[in-house]
Parts: structure tokens; C-alpha cells; sequence
């Protein structure tokens, strides 16, 4: 007898994807430069029902700011010039106008780095091709904790205040692993793969502050 999906209209068809166990489900990644794990932004995390793997982006993200911070260096180095040569009022004017110059273009370049790194997520088998930083099992970890970040911009922060991931391994010796998370959707979206996550048998504990 054939099989029809008008016979299995439950049954869906998905590519499968390299890099996965037999019968491992993909449940989701995410990259951004709103997460880091150390000191330097851009990093990236898959999940599937058996497994997290993560990805350090850093180099990728600094590639990506690389020709607006020599745009800026420039405008500095513009500044030094003329206020070693110019008049007073030029000296004074000169450093206000970077300032304000400065602010847009961060901004600017955070957003299309972001828009950039975080399409690297569509395509699950090159992320997964990429050197791994963490891949840790279901049966590894004991818990998942994730605080939000805060909704609010300033001038110094454009990310709004910091949150946070972390991931607690049933091997107590081995230290929490923390993944910091700046941008408010960047935290949504990554919260609901933790839920998709843990919520899957054998169940993890998810915790959350508010």
C-alpha cells in the first residue's frame, strides 16, 4: 500500500540537516552580536532535543565593525589635525561634532552587523560546520536560568541593560556557563527556544528572573 500525506495528513517532510544525530530533532539557533560569552560580542546557539551547541561569532562580528571604526578613527584623527593647526573656536567645535557624529554611527553599525550575523542562524548545517565552543546534553545539564535584560537606551548602552544565561551542569565541579544577552528580542527569541528546550522528556528546570 502507498503512503500519501492525504493518508498521513500529520506527517511533514524536513530536510534533513548536517551535523545531526539519527533521529536528532533541530529545534532552533540563534547567532547575534547582542550575545557574548567572555568579553567580546557575537555569538551563536542551536538547539535540538538532545543537545545545545554553542558558537563563538566574535571574529565574524569584529569583521563586520571593522570599516566603521575606521570611519570614526578617521573622524578622530580629523579632530587631532585641526586642533593642533585650527583656530580656537575650531578646536572646540570639532570634538561636539564627533561626539554627536559618534552616537548614529555606533548605533548604525550595531544594527547592520546584527542584521548580518544573525541571518548566519538560517542556515543550521554551515552553523553547525563551524568550530564549537560548548555542546552540552540534555542528560549534562541541570539547569537553565535566564534573566532579562532591560528595555531601556541611553547614549553609552544601546543594547539597553544587561541579561543573561546560565547553564548548570549536573557535574558540580565543572563551573556555570554564562552566556550574556544585551538586546530585549534578541532575549525573547532565545527564551523561547530555552521553553522548547526544556520543556521536551527528559525535562530540564528552566528558571527565570523577572
Amino acid at each position: 500500500m502507498n503512503i500519501s500525506q492525504d493518508t498521513l495528513p500529520g506527517l511533514e517532510w524536513r530536510e534533513p540537516i548536517e551535523g545531526l544525530e539519527f533521529g536528532e530533532l533541530f529545534l532552533g539557533a540563534i547567532t547575534s552580536t547582542f550575545f557574548a560569552r567572555g568579553r567580546f560580542s557575537g555569538y551563536g546557539i542551536c538547539f535540538t532535543d538532545r543537545r545545545i551547541i554553542g558558537f563563538r561569532m566574535r571574529r565574524v562580528a569584529l569583521i563586520l565593525k571593522t570599516p566603521f571604526v575606521a570611519a570614526i578613527g578617521a573622524l578622530y584623527l580629523v579632530v587631532i589635525l585641526e586642533t593642533l593647526s585650527g583656530t580656537a573656536l575650531l578646536a572646540l567645535l570639532l570634538p561636539l561634532v564627533l561626539h554627536l557624529a559618534n552616537w548614529p554611527i555606533t548605533i548604525l553599525t550595531n544594527r547592520i552587523s546584527e542584521n548580518i550575523l544573525s541571518r548566519k542562524a538560517l542556515g543550521p548545517s554551515k552553523l553547525l560546520e563551524r568550530r564549537r565552543d560548548l555542546e552540552l546534553r540534555r542528560n549534562q545539564i541541570e539547569e537553565l536560568l535566564m534573566k532579562s535584560p532591560g528595555k531601556g537606551r541611553n547614549l553609552l548602552r544601546s543594547g539597553g541593560m544587561g541579561g543573561y544565561l546560565k547553564i548548570t551542569l549536573k557535574d558540580y565541579r565543572l563551573r556555570k556557563i554564562e552566556i550574556k544577552i544585551r538586546g530585549w528580542n534578541q532575549h525573547q527569541r532565545l527564551r523561547d527556544l530555552v521553553i522548547n528546550f526544556s520543556s521536551r522528556e527528559p525535562k530540564v528546570r528552566a528558571l527565570e528572573y523577572p
